[in-house]
């Protein structure tokens, strides 16, 4: 096969320009753009990492703070369980105080209130006993009961000491022989002699002795009657208890 010289010379001459034209206008740009999007992968590339460094950061700050409110929870936990208990311990003494004051209110009201009926019943029972005397002394002849309550009168007084029987006996004074009925005057008598000493001697009735005598000088009484001596008997039976 024969070739023709410029033939080849003109392709070779195309050849020629077609790869300056490719190098020119095609294979250039190409490895500009290729170099571009490199440069610009590369820079993705820079920025992700950043970005996953930035990430990571914050995580590792997140999980930072995570602990630390777990902390900040667990001891906020701690200090509540360890106030409610004070706080339960508190309010328990408070209620077994407030159960003892109450106890011991009741204890002290039903005391009061035992002394109270205690007191009532012994002092009904005084005054029926009274009672029973005073009808029971009214049954007595008040002549009878008045010489004996002088008896036992003059008994008394003759065992008074000398200071005491001074103030019956004070030649200024007056004295009063009291008693439940008129005396007889044998019985008047009998106390006149007996407060020989005494400046004035007079007599009076008092329905209030019930039965028997008194005698009332200023300064110094001497009693042998009943109401005297229910006065005893009351008095003894209240202190009984």
């Amino acid at each position: 096969m024969w070739l023709d010289p410029w033939t080849l010379a003109l392709q070779a001459v195309n050849a020629l320009i077609l790869v300056w034209l490719l190098t020119r206008f095609l294979y250039r740009p190409v490895i500009a753009i290729i170099a571009q999007r490199r440069a610009e992968a590369a820079k993705l590339l820079g920025d992700a990492a950043d970005v996953r460094a930035q990430a990571g950061q914050e995580a590792e700050a997140l999980a930072a703070a995570r602990a630390g409110l777990a902390a900040e929870a667990e001891r906020i936990r701690a200090e509540a369980q360890a106030r409610a208990a004070t706080d339960r311990a508190t309010l328990l003494d408070a209620a077994r105080a407030d159960a003892d004051g109450v106890w011991r209110e009741a204890q002290a009201v039903i005391a009061r209130e035992r002394g109270a009926a205690q007191a009532e019943l012994q002092s009904a029972a005084t005054d029926l006993a009274l009672f029973i005397a005073r009808r029971l002394l009214t049954r007595l002849p008040p002549a009878v009961a008045a010489e004996a309550f002088q008896a036992a009168l003059a008994a008394d007084f003759a065992a008074l000491a000398e200071p005491e029987r001074r103030q019956f006996l004070d030649p200024g004074e007056t004295v009063t022989v009291a008693s439940a009925v008129p005396l007889a005057a044998p019985v008047q008598q009998t106390c006149r002699a007996m407060l020989a000493g005494a400046g004035r001697v007079t007599f009076a009735t008092d329905p209030a002795l019930i039965a028997g005598i008194e005698l009332r000088a200023p300064h110094a009484t001497l009693r042998a009657n009943w109401q005297a001596e229910l006065q005893h008997i009351a008095a003894a039976l209240g202190g009984d208890k």
